[in-house]
């Protein structure tokens, strides 16, 4: 009894330091004030238990205060980063039909984000067989009695190897695709915009020409620029387009390609579609390719001035 009634003693008293560890550090509101507190305990020698211990990762983002949107006029001047020397080179004025919706319809994003998903799964046609139309006798496998065995009519039940698929799909019935109007799309991709604008994260930058088509100099070049890659990176989707002197000329007019001229595949130029093809939290496509899913998504939306262009040709 004695030992107990010591065990139980000592348990009560680090119950109590603790809470009255616990106790000043919650009395500290402020991070300035948490830092203090927490150098008092190291010169006094006193711990907090592990699980009361705040990560310098969870101080920083407590210390930093929560970022306002820009209000609408000045929010459409965006500036323009040149990627070869990571410096600003000027801002633009982006068209407030498209990127100035606001307030953000999420109804709308939601209805086109669900037509796009229904869209990519499609129509069933996966098809299985019955037991009529399996292939195998309809004999009698065994006689009825006196084998051992659990009885058996025909070769063909769904249990038996060979045999029929129960409950399988039936073809064509099952349709996912859903109805949405061209314009409701329009609108929803207009809102997506809007949205990484008032958010901070839509980016531009001059161009998209690399001057080498290296998965690790292209993964240096995001992570100096924007952040993203790497282990503790930010996702990002990649809007390019060609321009439009390259478009506009046809085959016949062609004159012979300088060494020095872009090359691009798809509308996106050829070093930066080899360069993030093995990076997993990078995706790039065409400007035609942008749309409401993959931009809210992705954290970061950066876009080029052609694809910039393109877009408020084609949205307007």
């Amino acid at each position: 009894m004695a030992s107990l009634s010591l065990a139980f003693t000592k348990k009560c008293s680090i119950t109590s330091s603790s809470s009255a560890l616990l106790k000043r550090w919650m009395s500290t509101s402020s991070p300035s004030a948490m830092r203090a507190s927490s150098e008092t305990l190291e010169t006094t020698g006193e711990t907090l238990p592990p699980n009361l211990k705040i990560t310098p990762r969870a101080l920083a983002q407590r210390s930093s205060a929560p970022t306002k949107a820009i209000p609408l006029p000045d929010r459409l001047n965006v500036p323009i980063l040149h990627l070869s020397t990571n410096s600003n080179s000027g801002s633009i004025h982006v068209s407030p039909a498209i990127f100035g919706n606001d307030p953000i319809r999420a109804d709308i994003l939601c209805r086109v984000v669900q037509y796009q998903r229904n869209k990519k799964r499609g129509k069933r046609t996966a098809r299985t067989k019955t037991i009529s139309e399996v292939s195998g006798s309809g004999r009698k496998v065994r006689q009825q009695k006196g084998s051992g065995m659990a009885r058996a009519g025909h070769s063909r039940p769904p249990h038996w190897r060979g045999g029929a698929k129960a409950h399988g799909p039936k073809g064509t019935i099952q349709d996912y695709t859903t109805k949405l109007n061209s314009k409701v799309r329009a609108l929803g991709l207009k809102h997506a915009l809007s949205q990484k604008l008032k958010e901070g994260n839509l980016l531009l930058v001059n161009d998209w020409n690399l001057s080498s088509y290296k998965t690790k100099y292209f993964s240096k070049v995001m992570m100096d620029a924007f952040g993203v890659g790497g282990r503790n990176g930010t996702t990002a989707f990649l809007i390019d387009a060609p321009p439009s002197s390259q478009t506009a000329t046809s085959h016949d007019d062609e004159e012979e390609e300088k060494e020095d001229e872009p090359m691009y595949i798809g509308g996106v130029n050829v070093n930066l579609k080899v360069a993030s093809g093995n990076i997993h939290n990078v995706k790039v496509v065409n400007q035609l390719g942008c749309n409401v899913y993959d931009i809210l998504k992705h954290e970061k939306l950066i876009v080029s001035l052609d694809a910039l262009k393109a877009l408020e040709e084609r949205l307007d």
